[in-house]
C-alpha cells in the first residue's frame, strides 16, 4: 500500500513538472514573438513617422495634411500642436489598448507639432489563420493537461478512498463479515465510523438475543410447573384439599411469571430514549412517599424500615414516576436476599459536600460475593438456578444516569448490600 501511494505520488509529479515544462516553454515562445512583432512594429512606425513629417513640411499650408494622412489606411495618424489641440488625424478606426504607439514632435514654420502613429498589434498573426489556431492549439493542450492532472489528483485524493470503503460495505452486504482497512482522511473517518456503528450493532443484536434466550428459560420453568399442576388438578381423583394446593402453587407460578414479564416491560420502557417528566419535589416530600409506601407492608415481612435525612428543604428536578421505581427496584431486591432473623433496611439522603444529593439504600441480607459492577448488567445473576436476575438492578441504572448521576454498589457494615446513587440538586439560574 504504502510503495502504490509512493508511485502514484511520483507519477503525479512527474505530470505536474511536465505541464509546467510545457506551459514555460509556450509562455517563453509566446514572450519571443510578441517581443519581436511588437520591436518590428514601432521600427515601421517610426518609418512612417519620418516618411509623414517630410511630406507635412513640404506642404504650404496646413489643409494639405489632410490628404497626407488619409494616403496611410492601414495605421492610424493624429497630429497635435503645442496646445495639444489636434490639427487633424485619419478617418477610421480610433486608438486601442492592442495598439503599438509612436510619437515624434517635429516644426513647421517655427510651431512645434508632435505625430502620433499606432498600428494593430499582432496584426499579422490575428488575420493568419493558421498561426491562430497553432496558439489556440498548445493553449488546450495545456489547459486539457491540467485538468487532466486535476481530476487525477481528485481521484486519488477523494474517490479512489471510497472505492475501497464502497467494496468494504459490498462485501459485508454479501458475507456479514466485516474487514478492516487501512483509509486515511475523511473517508477513514466514514468508514471507522461505520464500521463502530456495524460493531455496535452486532454487539445489541447479540445481547437482545440473549435477553431473550435468558426471558424464554426463565418462562419456561413457572411455566412447565402450571402445565404440571393444571394437569394433575384436571384429574377425577384428585381431592378438594390437594387441587386446592395445586391451583395455590399455579397461582405463585403465575405471579413469578408476571414478574418476570413486568419486569422485562421496565427494562425496555427504561431503555427507550424518551423524553422525561421532570417535576420539583423537596427530598421531605420523599421521605414522607417512602415511609407511607414501603413501612407497612416490611413491617408485615418483619423487617425493621427507617428512612433519613440532614437536608429536607433540598430540591430535586425529577421524573418521579422512574425515580419511584428506583426504590421499588432496590427494595424488592433486597427482600429476596435476608438470610437473617432479624431484617433491617435503611434509606439515608443527605447532602454531599459538592451539593449532590447522596442516596443509600442498605440492607444486613447476604451481601454479594460477586463482581459489584457486574450486577448491573441486565444478564448478571448471583442466583445459579436463574439465567437472568438483574434487570431490576438494570433499570435503576438506567434511570439513574438518564438523571444525570451515578449509581454504584458496595457491601455494608450491617453486613449486608448497599445501592448507593447521587444526583444534582436543583438550583435556579
Amino acid at each position: 500500500m504504502k510503495q502504490i501511494k509512493k508511485a502514484n505520488f511520483l507519477l503525479v509529479l512527474i505530470l505536474l513538472g511536465a505541464i509546467t515544462a510545457f506551459a514555460y516553454s509556450y509562455n517563453s515562445y509566446v514572450t519571443t514573438v510578441v517581443a519581436d512583432a511588437a520591436y518590428n512594429d514601432n521600427a515601421i512606425l517610426h518609418k512612417y513617422n519620418n516618411e509623414i513629417i517630410s511630406k507635412l513640411v513640404e506642404e504650404e499650408s496646413l489643409q494639405g495634411w489632410s490628404e497626407i494622412v488619409e494616403q496611410y489606411e492601414d495605421i492610424v495618424i493624429v497630429i497635435e500642436n503645442s496646445s495639444n489641440k489636434v490639427v487633424t488625424r485619419s478617418i477610421g478606426r480610433t486608438w486601442s489598448a492592442l495598439d503599438v504607439k509612436v510619437q515624434t514632435p517635429f516644426e513647421y514654420k517655427g510651431e512645434a507639432y508632435l505625430i502620433k502613429t499606432s498600428v494593430y498589434f499582432l496584426r499579422d498573426y490575428v488575420t493568419d489563420v493558421r498561426v491562430m489556431v497553432k496558439f489556440i492549439f498548445f493553449e488546450f493542450l495545456i489547459g486539457l493537461s491540467a485538468l487532466c492532472l486535476l481530476v487525477f489528483v481528485i481521484y486519488l485524493v477523494m474517490l479512489r478512498p471510497y472505492r475501497g470503503l464502497y467494496r468494504a460495505i459490498e462485501e459485508y452486504d454479501k458475507t456479514g463479515k466485516l474487514r478492516r482497512v487501512s483509509l486515511k482522511g475523511y473517508a477513514g473517518n466514514v468508514y471507522n465510523r461505520f464500521v463502530s456503528m456495524t460493531e455496535n450493532l452486532e454487539r445489541q443484536q447479540k445481547y437482545q438475543q440473549r435477553i431473550i434466550a435468558s426471558i424464554s428459560h426463565d418462562i419456561k420453568t413457572p411455566l412447565t410447573s402450571i402445565l404440571g399442576y393444571s394437569e394433575l388438578a384436571s384429574k377425577e381423583t384428585t381431592n378438594t384439599k390437594t387441587k386446592e394446593k395445586y391451583i395455590n402453587r399455579i397461582h405463585n407460578q403465575a405471579l413469578v411469571m408476571k414478574e418476570i414479564i413486568e419486569e422485562f416491560d421496565d427494562y425496555l420502557s427504561c431503555n427507550i430514549k424518551d423524553e422525561k417528566k421532570v417535576e420539583k419535589i423537596a427530598i421531605s416530600h420523599l421521605v414522607d412517599y417512602l415511609t407511607n409506601y414501603y413501612k407497612a407492608d416490611l413491617k408485615e415481612k418483619n423487617i425493621e424500615f427507617k428512612v433519613k435525612t440532614n437536608c429536607p428543604n433540598i430540591i430535586i428536578e425529577v421524573d418521579l414516576s422512574k425515580f419511584k421505581r428506583v426504590f421499588s427496584n432496590i427494595i424488592t431486591n433486597s427482600i429476596r436476599h435476608y438470610d437473617k432473623a432479624k431484617k433491617i433496611l435503611n434509606i439515608n439522603i443527605n447532602e454531599e459536600k459538592d451539593g449532590k444529593i447522596k442516596f443509600e439504600i442498605a440492607d444486613n441480607g447476604s451481601g454479594c460475593k460477586e463482581d459489584l459492577v457486574k450486577i448491573f448488567s441486565p444478564l448478571y445473576t448471583t442466583d445459579k438456578s436463574r439465567k437472568i436476575s438483574g434487570l431490576g438492578l438494570s433499570i435503576c441504572k438506567e434511570i439513574i444516569e438518564s438523571h444525570n448521576g451515578t449509581i454504584k454498589a458496595i457491601n455494608n457494615k450491617l453486613g449486608g448490600f448497599s445501592i448507593i446513587f447521587t444526583i444534582d440538586s436543583y438550583k435556579e439560574d
